[in-house]
């Protein structure tokens, strides 16, 4: 019996540790880096739009001195709203490691956000990647018409180790 918990335990040690492998970091903005886009308002939904994020993924913000990175509630992203950052960065590099679900970034100096120095990032669970919400409508500003996509299906990948580790649990049920 010990012998089949230990079993158990090192399956699923090796299972997180495999999961844990498979984050990603991606370089906000590529090329551009985290500052106010010539695109305006599309640039950084675009740039999102074409990632699978999911929670342990690192998203590393280069920016030069005259801006900011602040994470935000979604209503205060949606407003440009600068007064109520939940965290506040100042000096870049800044490596965020995401967690599941939606972040908000903004940059807080003057009207940078207005102008598009904003990411809306969905990161999945570990195991089911979504994509970031779609770029806004409007390039005039924040138009707070984000509907929340549907969650994601498993992975294949996900739903075979999900079978085994089962399968497993059921063997050992059934021995002891």
């Amino acid at each position: 019996m010990a012998s089949l918990v230990a079993v158990i335990v090192v399956i699923a040690a090796a299972l997180v540790q495999a999961a844990a492998a498979a984050a990603k970091t991606y370089i906000v903005g590529d090329s551009l880096g985290w500052k106010v886009p010539p695109g305006g308002v599309v640039a950084y939904s675009d740039w999102a739009s074409q990632h699978k994020f999911m929670a342990g993924d690192i998203l590393v913000f280069n920016f030069t001195g005259g801006h900011t990175l602040a994470t935000v509630s979604m209503d205060d992203f949606d407003a440009c709203n600068t007064d109520h950052a939940i965290t506040l960065e100042l000096n870049s590099p800044i490596n965020y490691t995401l967690d599941s679900g939606n972040t908000y970034f903004i940059c807080l100096v003057d009207d940078h956000c207005v102008q598009g120095q904003q990411l809306a990032v969905t990161a999945s669970a570990i195991g089911s990647p979504t994509i970031s919400p779609a770029p806004r409508s409007s390039p005039d500003g924040p138009s707070g018409n984000n509907t929340p996509l549907p969650p994601p299906q498993p992975s294949s990948a996900i739903r075979v180790i999900t079978t085994f580790v089962i399968s497993i649990a059921l063997v050992i049920t059934n021995f002891c």
